[in-house]
C-alpha cells in the first residue's frame, strides 16, 4: 500500500508540465479573445457584440459539458479523455480562422468550448484529484503558480504572431502548436496503465468537517460560493482597465496598475506552498475577504486602486486553488470527478453571462455602479464562506452522517 501511495504521489515537475500546457490551452481559448477581438471587428466589419459574444458561447458550451466530462473521468482511465483537448480547441481556432461569415466563426468557438470543457482547470483538477486523492492540493498549488503567468507569457506572443502574420495566421499557427504539444504531453502524464486509487485522506483539521459528497446544504453552499467567486474573476478581467480608468487614471497608469494583478495572484500562490497544512475553510474565508477589501478599495480614491488590485488579485490567486481544494478536502476524493464537473456548470455559465451583464449596467448606469454590484458580490461571497465553515464545524462536532446523494 505504501509503494502505491508513494507512486500517486505529484510531483514539482508535474506541476510544472501541466502548468506549461495550461498556459497553453487557456491562452488559446478564454485570454485569447483580449488580443484578437478587436483586430477581426476591424478586419471583417462584424459586429463587435457577435465577435466577442463568441467566447460567452464557448463558456456556455463547456458549462453545459462541465458534468459529462467528469462523469467521463471519474471511469477507468478516464482521465485520458484530456489529451484531446488540444486536438479539439485547434479544430475549433482552425474553423474560426478560416469563418468567411461570423456564424461559421461562432461554429468555430463552440468547438473551442467542448476542447475547455475537455482540458481546463476543472477537467484537470478532476483528473488529478481522482488520482492523488487529499494530496492533490500540493498539484493544484504547483500547477496555478506556473499557470498565472499565462497573460504574461501568452499576449505579448499573440501580439507578435499578431503583427507578423494577421488574426487569421495567427489562429492558425497556435491550433498547430496545440495539436503538437498537449496530446503527446497528456499521454504521457495519463498512461492507461496508470494507477487510480487514491491514498486515503489524512485526518482533517479540527475546523474541517467529515462530510459526504451528497451533503445538500454544504454543497449548495459551495456552489454558490464558487459560482460568485467565478462571475468576480470574469467581470474584473473583462472590465479591470474600465474600473481603472474610472478612478481618474490614464490609459498607461491604468494598464500599469493592472499588471500588478499577476504578480499578486502568482505570489499568493509561491506562499501555499509553505503553508501546506492551512484549514482551507480558513483560507477560503480569507480569500474571500482580500477580494472584497479589493473591491471596497477600488470604490475610493485613485491613491488605492494600486491596494485595491493587489488585494483582489491576493484573494482570487487563493480561490485558483481553493477551486480544486476545497471540494476536495470538504467531500473527499470518492466521486470527486463527476462533483467537479457538477461544480463547473454554473461556474461556467455564469461567467458566460457576465460580460453582457457587466458591458449591460456600465452603460446604463456607469462604471462605478459596476463595481458597487461586484463589491456587493464579494460581501455575499464572504459571508457563504462563512457560513461553509459554520456547517462543517457543525457536521465535525456531531460526526460523519450518511446523506443522499445531490441531484
Amino acid at each position: 500500500m505504501d509503494a502505491v501511495q508513494q507512486t500517486l504521489s505529484p510531483s514539482r515537475s508535474l506541476g510544472l508540465v501541466l502548468g506549461l500546457t495550461q498556459i497553453l490551452l487557456w491562452g488559446g481559448s478564454f485570454f485569447l479573445m483580449a488580443i484578437v477581438g478587436e483586430p477581426i471587428v476591424q478586419d471583417t466589419g462584424w459586429p463587435h457584440e457577435l465577435v466577442y459574444g463568441a467566447l460567452s458561447l464557448a463558456l456556455l458550451i463547456s458549462g453545459i459539458m462541465a458534468p459529462f466530462i467528469g462523469r467521463v473521468i471519474g471511469k477507468p482511465h478516464g482521465e485520458r479523455i484530456m489529451r484531446f483537448s488540444g486536438f479539439v480547441i485547434a479544430g475549433g481556432l482552425a474553423i474560426a480562422a478560416i469563418a468567411p461569415h461570423v456564424a461559421v466563426f461562432f461554429l468555430g468557438w463552440a468547438v473551442v468550448g467542448v476542447g475547455m470543457a475537455l482540458g481546463l482547470y476543472d477537467a484537470l483538477f478532476a483528473a488529478l484529484g481522482k488520482r492523488y486523492g487529499a494530496t492533490a492540493g500540493k498539484a493544484f498549488t504547483y500547477i496555478t503558480l506556473i499557470s498565472g503567468f499565462c497573460t504574461t507569457i501568452i499576449w505579448p506572443l499573440l501580439t507578435l504572431l499578431l503583427g507578423q502574420f494577421g488574426w487569421r495566421g495567427m489562429l492558425l499557427i497556435y491550433a498547430a502548436a496545440l495539436l503538437v504539444i498537449i496530446f503527446p504531453v497528456y499521454t504521457y502524464i495519463f498512461p492507461k496503465n496508470a494507477g487510480t486509487a487514491a491514498p486515503p485522506a489524512p485526518r482533517p483539521h479540527r475546523d474541517v468537517a467529515p462530510i459526504v459528497a451528497g451533503e445538500p446544504k454544504v454543497y449548495y453552499l459551495v456552489m454558490v460560493h464558487l459560482t460568485i467567486g467565478a462571475v468576480l474573476m470574469t467581470g474584473m478581467s473583462v472590465h479591470m482597465i474600465d474600473i481603472l480608468r474610472n478612478n481618474r487614471l490614464s490609459l498607461p497608469a491604468a494598464v500599469g496598475v493592472g499588471t500588478l494583478l499577476g504578480p499578486s495572484q502568482v505570489g499568493v500562490r509561491f506562499l501555499d506552498l509553505f503553508w501546506p497544512k492551512k484549514s482551507q475553510l480558513t483560507a477560503t474565508a480569507i480569500s474571500s475577504a482580500g477580494v472584497l477589501t479589493g473591491m471596497g478599495l477600488l470604490l475610493g480614491s485613485p491613491a488605492l486602486a494600486a491596494m485595491g488590485i493587489v488585494s483582489y488579485g491576493v484573494g482570487n490567486g487563493m480561490r485558483t486553488i481553493l477551486r480544486g481544494t476545497l471540494p476536495l478536502h470538504l467531500f473527499g476524493a470518492d466521486g470527486y470527478a463527476a462533483l467537479m464537473g457538477k461544480l463547473a456548470r454554473p461556474q461556467l455559465i455564469a461567467q458566460a453571462a457576465t460580460p453582457f451583464v457587466g458591458g449591460w449596467v456600465i452603460q446604463s448606469m456607469g462604471v462605478a455602479a459596476f463595481v458597487w454590484v461586484l463589491a456587493v458580490l464579494a460581501a455575499v461571497n464572504l459571508l457563504v464562506s462563512l457560513l461553509i465553515r459554520k456547517t462543517a464545524v457543525v457536521h465535525t462536532l456531531a460526526g460523519p452522517v450518511a446523506i443522499r446523494k445531490a441531484s
